[in-house]
């Protein structure tokens, strides 16, 4: 039952988002074109950017708005958890964030060999990014606000966390992805659109 559930709200919602899908990918491919590819550090940076701002901007659309008006109203009458519905809502913009990954790491290894240490780092960086952005679309005033520059951040920080062994990187941006799951299905059951 839960993953029929899951099953239908992504399709659906992807169904809608496909123009959105395309338009990611093509614009990262066409980053990873433009790329600089002299310089590893640069290279993830622009990754992490993009990224970034690819599933920021695919989790706003996502709630309110009036946007998917209609399915948001059938999504709060369905007999779910906020916990169900988060998983399936966010599925939605991380797998458009990974078809922009996918699209900007294969244009990118036709000019240079790309670590795996860096792919990693940025999947997992922007998809942090994009459920810490998540929560920011069941609030709104400042603490929107906060939590759409906290979902920045998250890439700045793990960007530099590269200092360090790339396993702190990686744990700091899992746990950050895994508290803001938790806290936006938190914040979905207690959500009250009326």
């Amino acid at each position: 039952m839960r993953s029929a559930a899951t099953i239908a709200i992504v399709t659906t919602r992807l169904r809608k988002e496909l123009r959105i899908l395309i338009l990611a990918a093509a614009a990262c491919a066409l980053l990873a074109y433009l790329q600089r590819y002299d310089d590893a550090a640069a290279q993830l940076a622009g990754c992490l950017v993009f990224g970034t701002l690819t599933g920021v901007a695919v989790s706003l659309l996502q709630r309110g708005g009036g946007r998917f008006r209609e399915l948001e109203l059938c999504e709060q009458s369905a007999p779910l958890y906020g916990r169900e519905l988060a998983r399936a809502t966010a599925l939605v913009p991380c797998i458009v964030v990974t078809a922009a990954m996918l699209a900007y790491w294969a244009v990118a290894s036709l000019y240079v060999h790309p670590a795996a240490g860096a792919i990693a780092l940025a999947a997992c960086a922007s998809y942090a990014a994009t459920l810490v952005a998540m929560s920011a679309t069941v609030r709104s005033g400042l603490v929107r606000v906060l939590y759409i520059a906290l979902a920045c951040s998250i890439s700045a920080a793990a960007f530099a966390l590269m200092r360090w062994p790339a396993g702190i990187a990686l744990m700091f941006c899992i746990a950050s992805g895994f508290i803001a799951l938790r806290q936006y299905g938190e914040a979905l059951a207690s959500y009250d659109p009326v």
